[in-house]
């Protein structure tokens, strides 16, 4: 009788998400869970990570194999030259290199959120202008763990098919503004995997 072998699938290359800050870390995990995306979030729990490091996590892990999403907040380039200068050293490195994709918001995250309800690229120059908008949508919208935990402010921002909404509003409006968001490009990304 022959012995059965074992036959292993290549696996399919994973994506990683790559980002800076709470906010971030606990709204992509509410999304994997929600939306079903199969993806994994680096570090395991988001800091406050320098861009080089950032940096260095998106080249560990497109040399692993993986393809990257890389998150985070374009207000800094506003007042930090160093950190400017390597968000531009990454679009620059990675920009046209399928296994990565860029999803940066101006000012912050809180603009991709808020354009799920509104139709907006004007001038908020900092988050907590953004925030102070939101809130006109999600009341309670706090950065601070305690709210952030809690699925519900994400699962009411998908409802309604709000997401896909916001993804169109973002590409149409482009970076046209003072604010833009390229998080949809991480949306379609997770959606196609």
């Amino acid at each position: 009788m022959a012995r059965k072998t074992n036959v292993r699938e290549p696996r399919r290359p994973r994506t990683v998400v790559l980002g800076a800050g709470i906010t971030e870390y606990w709204y992509l995990k509410h999304l994997k869970k929600l939306q079903g995306y199969n993806c994994v979030l680096q570090p395991s729990l988001f800091g406050d990570e320098s861009m080089l490091t950032i940096y260095q996590r998106i080249q560990d892990a497109v040399s692993g194999g993986a393809s990257v999403i890389c998150v985070f907040d374009e207000d800094v380039r506003q007042w930090n030259d160093v950190e400017r200068r390597r968000m531009d050293e990454i679009r620059n490195r990675y920009d046209g290199d399928e296994r990565v994709v860029i999803a940066s918001s101006m000012p912050s995250i809180e603009y991709w959120f808020l354009l799920h309800y509104e139709n907006t690229n004007r001038f908020f120059g900092t988050s907590n202008k953004v925030i102070e908008a939101l809130r006109k949508h999600i009341r309670n919208f706090d950065k601070k763990d305690q709210f952030l935990r809690q699925e519900k402010w994400v699962a009411m921002m998908i409802e309604e098919n709000r997401m896909a909404g916001a993804s169109e509003r973002a590409k149409r409006l482009g970076h046209s503004g003072e604010s833009y968001s390229d998080f949809w490009k991480a949306v379609d990304r997770l959606e196609e995997r």
